[in-house]
């Protein structure tokens, strides 16, 4: 389906891109049940942007062209 096909292009890209080191380990699997969650969930970095440390907004960001 379209989902995968656009996550693995993705983790081909960030392995070609060398910016990690070793292979992307993320297993892609179909989703399951899907539910909104609570409000107080919703927008959490825009409300609280210093509020999580594993997170940083990286607008500038991109991978580079990977060889086709």
């Amino acid at each position: 389906d379209e989902q995968k096909r656009v996550a693995l292009d993705t983790i081909a890209d960030v392995e070609a891109s060398g910016l990690w080191p070793g292979k992307v380990v993320t297993e892609i699997a179909p989703a399951g049940p899907f539910w909104e969650a609570e409000a107080e969930h919703q927008d959490y970095l825009e409300r609280l942007p210093n509020g999580y440390t594993c997170h940083f907004i990286r607008p500038d960001w991109k991978l580079p062209a990977r060889a086709k």
